[in-house]
């Protein structure tokens, strides 16, 4: 299977899992298919790459969640124009290893963030390190 090569500010369909859904006994492994952008790239310890997604939804955050509310340019820029709104969440990702991911499909993104917005969204997950919840995928 060929993975897709993604960079950094790429949105695209993945079936992002929600922590608060992990918490649940008897949660579906996949969610559904929704628009998440690739926040980070890095190496693991054993030489693999590893992706972490931030969730973008048309619903405006709960009070106990954060996101930030993506500009107009932006959602055209990332193919999102049929969202009204949209929110980029910045307290929780998805940890996915494309070498093994049953979720990363070869498919072109649907468009991709600014660099300048993007700096905005790594700003906020910086200030949210230590609280920010993982759910690995691999």
């Amino acid at each position: 299977m060929t993975k897709p090569s993604l960079k950094r500010g790429d949105v695209i369909a993945y079936p992002y899992r929600w922590a608060r859904d992990m918490a649940r006994a008897n949660a579906p492994e996949g969610g559904k298919d929704r628009p998440c952008c690739l926040v980070l790239t890095i190496t693991s310890d054993e030489g693999r790459e590893v992706m972490f997604l931030a969730a973008i939804s048309s619903k405006a955050p709960h009070a106990d969640q954060a996101a930030i509310e993506i500009p107009d340019t932006e959602r055209r820029r990332a193919g999102l124009t049929r969202y009204p709104q949209a929110w980029i969440y910045v307290d929780e990702l998805n940890r996915d290893e494309p070498a093994r991911s049953w979720y990363l499909e070869p498919r072109e993104p649907l468009g991709a963030f600014s660099k300048n917005f993007l700096a905005k969204v790594a700003g906020e997950l910086r200030q949210r390190m230590t609280g920010i919840k993982v759910v690995k995928r691999r």
